[in-house]
């Protein structure tokens, strides 16, 4: 088995395991279990967690901005944006058993236990979210297919925080159709 895809599959086992149990609930030997490698091979391209994680994100984050900015960049509605925006949060919960959340959602209710440089990524992974979501709706705003009350940063900032919450409340309710239907209320709250 080459290297690069010993190290590949480490990462995504870890990104599963933190999206589905959590960082704290995570160990090595859970993913060397999974990939089917000793411990001190996980440790080999990855010396401590903190070493996972920053991998993680580094990873993770700017595939995730690529996708939204590839969104962004649509000639579509601001409303199907906003829509297919949400759709990457649903497609993580759906993936599985319906129990993923978003890997910065995950980390961010273990932030106490993260060292500063990692508070720091996934503090930026918000503000990059949120930034995109401001430009999405001003456009949204200034095509006329939105209008709700406020500045449209602090209207950013809730929706990005309504769509991580959601993703933890619908691991543990009632799964996609609660999150389509919170969605869909959402959308029908920043619609003209």
């Amino acid at each position: 088995m080459k290297s690069s895809n010993t190290r590949t599959q480490i990462l995504d086992t870890a990104q599963e395991l933190i999206q589905t149990v959590g960082l704290n609930a995570m160990s090595y030997a859970d993913i060397s279990q999974v990939v089917g490698v000793r411990k001190a091979s996980i440790h080999y391209y990855f010396p401590s967690k903190d070493d996972l994680l920053v991998a993680l994100l580094e990873r993770y984050s700017p595939y995730f901005l690529r996708v939204v900015d590839t969104i962004l960049d649509s000639p579509e509605s601001a409303e199907v944006k906003l829509r297919r925006y949400c759709g990457l949060f649903e497609a993580t919960l759906s993936s599985g058993k319906q129990d993923k959340a978003c890997l910065c959602g995950m980390l961010g209710a273990e932030v106490k236990t993260l060292n500063s440089p990692l508070c720091e990524q996934v503090s930026q992974f918000y503000q990059e979210n949120e930034i995109r979501l401001t430009k999405l709706l001003n456009e949204g705003v200034a095509g006329g297919v939105f209008n709700f009350p406020g500045d449209t940063t602090a209207m950013a900032q809730l929706i990005f925080s309504l769509l991580e919450g959601e993703l933890l409340i619908a691991r543990a309710y009632k799964g996609v159709s609660h999150f389509r239907g919170v969605v869909e209320q959402l959308v029908q709250l920043v619609k003209a």
